[in-house]
């Protein structure tokens, strides 16, 4: 299979080749020379929200004459297209627009974000960064410096801050909000005693936490060496975030870069917020984010994998943590060949007996919220 090349307009032959047969490219502005920083969107029906996306992305490359745009519309059957390119042409902004129809396999989150970022990466220099949002989102002016900051202080991967349209947020049916209160409280929580029993000097504590493709950040280099986006259904961008942990890069959660995206019922995601949202106003007790874990086995969790870390580090042994983390012997074999520390704890986590738990619902955090305070309580005084 041939796979077609920005930066030529040409097909091209690659070892890895992209599953993309365009049925339109659009350039805007000197698409022919390679880009120092390009964010890549993928689209999907998104005519209402997609002008006000660009808009904001004008902003934050205003000063950025060599930065660009990929957009990949997938599966559109309205004009986002079209639309997109005419408000990224009066912006100024250079561009790459593909309009193109995945077939229903591949017509998800992930496949189309892959793509986007791939294409981006394709017309990137070798050292550019890549970022990514979504069509609904807005970037905040300075995301963009925000991002490259981080970066060059030494961060691997960004992600940024996810805020929701308030105005959206208020036509929500009411009481909605109320339905996360515990889920959000249980998040926080659980994420700063994550931090504070296993500190990464590279990603200072208070941080997010979070993984959103809306606000990602990454040098092209570093995409191509660790494999490129996972394609799955949803929750690509956790997985990513994963992938680069497992090749020992850093990963910052950050503030600083901030994207304001949608908090409508209509969303295009399988599986992403707006699904979240309808479950849980049709089941108030619906199964809660797939991250969150017991507050015993969320303190376990990270002590034994700063135990492991330390370990690690230090060359010793940690035959000794596989039996007592409960990890099979085929796992363990695999742990022990791991080149990283990221793939042996990838390795330790998908087995680990004492780890494992059953996903929980807003009833079942409820329930624990009262232990996952006292944990974090003892952790903030150092006990």
């Amino acid at each position: 299979m041939k796979a077609w090349s920005p930066a030529s307009g040409r097909a091209r032959r690659e070892s890895r080749p992209v599953p993309l047969r365009p049925r339109a490219v659009s350039q805007c502005g000197d698409a022919a020379r390679p880009a120092d920083l390009v964010i890549a969107i993928p689209v999907c029906d998104e005519i209402e929200r997609v002008v006000a996306c660009i808009d904001a992305l004008a902003a934050t490359l205003a000063r950025r004459p060599q930065a660009g745009v990929v957009l990949l519309v997938n599966n559109s059957v309205d004009a986002s297209g079209p639309t997109a390119f005419c408000a990224l042409a009066a912006c100024g902004i250079k561009a790459i627009v593909v309009e193109t129809t995945l077939a229903p396999a591949m017509a998800t989150a992930g496949w189309a974000r892959r793509l986007a970022v791939d294409i981006a990466a394709r017309w990137a220099l070798p050292d550019a960064v890549l970022m990514t949002t979504d069509a609904d989102g807005r970037v905040a002016a300075d995301r963009a410096e925000a991002n490259l900051a981080l970066l060059g202080q030494g961060a691997h991967l960004v992600c940024g801050r996810i805020a929701t349209d308030s105005a959206e947020a208020a036509l929500l049916p009411v009481g909605v909000a109320a339905l996360y209160d515990v889920e959000r409280a249980y998040t926080a929580l659980a994420i700063e005693l994550d931090a504070l029993l296993d500190h990464r000097p590279h990603d200072p504590w208070p941080h997010h936490g979070l993984a959103s493709g809306a606000s990602l950040a990454i040098r092209a280099c570093d995409y191509r060496a660790i494999g490129r986006m996972p394609p799955l259904p949803c929750s690509e961008d956790r997985a990513f975030a994963a992938l680069v942990e497992r090749h020992d890069l850093c990963v910052r959660h950050s503030d600083a870069p901030l994207v304001t995206v949608s908090c409508r019922l209509d969303g295009r995601a399988r599986g992403g917020m707006a699904d979240a949202i309808a479950a849980r106003i049709a089941d108030p007790d619906s199964l809660a984010d797939q991250r969150l874990l017991p507050a015993a086995i969320t303190a376990r969790r990270a002590t034994y994998r700063r135990a492991l870390r330390e370990a690690w580090g230090a060359g010793r042994d940690v035959g000794h943590f596989m039996s007592q983390l409960g990890v099979s012997a085929a796992h363990a074999g695999r742990a022990g060949r791991a080149r990283t520390f990221g793939a042996l704890w990838a390795e330790v986590e998908a087995d680990a007996v004492i780890l494992a738990t059953a996903r929980m619902r807003p009833s079942d955090l409820a329930r624990e919220l009262p232990q996952l305070h006292r944990l974090v309580e003892r952790a903030r005084s150092g006990r």
